[in-house]
């Protein structure tokens, strides 16, 4: 059962993300408002005296910009002059794409609108908006409200979920499966934000994004808590340590040997501990979000191989997710069950010829084990067994107990000797 506390973090976190996604709601409507009379205003007849809702064309020359990176609070910003010689300071969201090219005594076009300039161009024709632009602020709220919402409701019915069915631990599995599932939506959501304003998309093109992914993601949601309702307490969370079988602080290479009949150490669990777990999650994670960067930051590639890039991804990382933690080597007395990402392979103990440690060719043991086990088959081949490695458990030791198994267990009148290698 989780702790209190960490459900009650979650249960404020989930609020606090609710309310911020009702408020970007609530300020979508004033953004299209607003964007759309800047959309439509007329272009000024003459140079306006007072701040006017016509668009006009002013010639600047930039005399200093500070892109501000590294600056805690400070945003992107210009000094540009007039004519006249009088300045006008402006800031900008982000660096690019003029704000960066810009260099003192470079000239620019600000296109001005009540007042205020809400557009740089440079020489080479290329635009930026500044804070006071309207254009994509009601991207940036929509996109907001999506991430926020989404997580918010998610990990509130989560949350409420593990507070109400707290005594329950396949409850709790699946209550923490969903309110994960609610941080997958709200970044993908933020991601589709990313995706639309890097390419210059309108803003449908958010939800045709983020509509498919989020479809999959809620399957996926829906799937991953079912499964752990109807576990049978072999499952366990990303961040809920598994049991692990007791063993002596060394462990000696691995080696061959015998050891007399019985089946007695029954039934064992073999698992990857949290921390290279957690290791090979961290890695697939910065991986994915790599090649997502590379995808969508280019040009070249067509709309389509983005978001069916995306589409495979995502959902790939969350299978993983729900997955792994669930991939183990369990052994009992009907024989070896190797339950991997996807499905689970079954060998008897009439069906085992011999168990065995094998090197790993180049390991140096850091991350991949030096040395792992496989069960060879009587109809030959061989069977990895998965997490009985020199990393996770004394080999010699776990050899001794499943050779000792074997020999109690198995019908040698069943299938013929054949060689196992």
């Amino acid at each position: 059962m989780e702790k209190a506390g960490q459900v009650a973090a979650w249960l404020a976190i989930a609020l606090v993300g609710l309310f911020a996604g009702v408020m970007s709601a609530m300020e979508v409507s004033g953004a299209l408002e607003r964007e759309r009379e800047y959309r439509a205003s007329p272009v000024c007849a003459s140079v306006p005296v007072t701040a006017s809702a016509c668009v006009w064309e002013q010639a600047f020359t930039v005399r200093e910009s500070a892109t501000n990176e590294g600056d805690d609070g400070k945003e992107p910003a210009a000094t540009l002059l007039l004519p006249s010689g009088k300045p006008w300071s402006v800031a900008f969201r982000s660096t690019g794409p003029v704000l960066s090219r810009m260099r003192p005594g470079d000239p620019v076009v600000g296109v001005v609108w009540h007042g205020g300039i809400v557009e740089v161009r440079d020489a080479g024709g290329l635009r930026q908006q500044t804070t006071f632009g309207p254009v994509g602020w009601p991207a940036d709220r929509l996109g907001g409200a999506l991430a926020f919402i989404s997580f918010g409701l998610t990990a509130l019915v989560g949350s409420l979920w593990a507070i109400v069915k707290r005594h329950d631990r396949r409850h709790q599995r699946a209550a923490a499966m969903v309110r994960w599932h609610g941080v997958a939506l709200g970044v993908t959501a933020i991601l589709s934000v990313w995706a639309q304003l890097n390419n210059n998309w309108p803003m449908w093109a958010i939800w045709a994004i983020w509509g498919p992914l989020a479809l999959v993601l809620l399957a996926t949601m829906v799937a991953s808590a079912i499964a752990a309702l109807r576990s049978n307490g072999e499952g366990y969370g990303l961040f809920t340590e598994p049991p692990v079988l007791p063993v002596p602080p060394s462990r000696p290479a691995a080696r061959e040997s015998s050891v007399a009949p019985g089946s007695g150490g029954l039934p064992r669990e073999y698992r990857m501990s949290r921390g290279r777990r957690n290791g090979l999650l961290a890695v697939l994670v910065a991986k994915a979000a790599l090649l997502l960067f590379m995808v969508w930051s280019e040009d070249i590639p067509p709309f389509w191989l983005q978001l069916g890039t995306s589409v495979l991804v995502v959902p790939t990382v969350i299978v993983c997710f729900v997955r792994v933690p669930r991939t183990a080597t369990l052994i009992d007395s009907a024989g070896i069950r190797v339950r991997g990402i996807t499905h689970t392979r079954r060998v008897a103990w009439e069906d085992v010829q011999d168990i065995r440690a094998e090197p790993v060719r180049g390991s140096d043991g850091s991350f991949v084990p030096r040395v792992v086990v496989y069960a060879y088959l009587t109809v030959g081949g061989r069977k990895l067994l998965k997490h009985v490695d020199d990393q996770e458990y004394d080999v010699d030791r776990e050899i001794a107990v499943l050779r000792a198994a074997w020999a109690g267990l198995h019908r040698t009148d069943t299938a013929p000797d054949v060689p196992a290698a």
